[in-house]
């Protein structure tokens, strides 16, 4: 996947989105390749980014997934994982929706999936971690 519509609509066809609209969601992934030139996605979800808190994130955030390497567009700024060098990947169900903590040996990383499918996002982020 490398348009915005087609990021967007991945998102929407799983429950991925955060119950985003099409025209904020498709605007957001549209920022979200201008950061990411270039770059051929495989799976796609919308969450808040190192969500601690309500008034403690960066805003709602997209995400795609390349090869081994998770990348997020936030409100504040881009980023680039490479899932290789995880520790743990977790998922927890809270009251408020679903919490993903990926483990780094430099921070710990913390995504509010809202009420999406946690395990399917999880399960995306654990096979693209694995060493082939």
């Amino acid at each position: 996947m490398n348009t915005a519509s087609e990021l967007y609509q991945f998102t929407k066809k799983y429950g991925i989105n955060y119950n985003t609209n099409e025209d904020k969601g498709v605007l957001l992934f549209d920022r979200f390749l201008q950061a990411f030139p270039k770059t051929n996605f495989t799976f796609s979800f919308i969450g808040f980014h190192k969500y601690e808190s309500l008034k403690k994130q960066e805003g709602l955030t997209a995400y795609g997934l390349s090869g081994n390497t998770l990348y997020a567009l936030s409100k504040q700024k881009a980023y680039r994982y490479n899932l290789y060098q995880c520790q743990e990947i977790s998922g927890k169900k809270k009251l408020n929706g679903i919490r993903l903590t990926l483990v780094f040996k430099t921070e710990t990383i913390k995504i509010n999936l809202g009420f999406a499918d946690g395990n399917l996002v999880l399960a995306a982020l654990k096979q693209a971690s694995q060493k082939k």
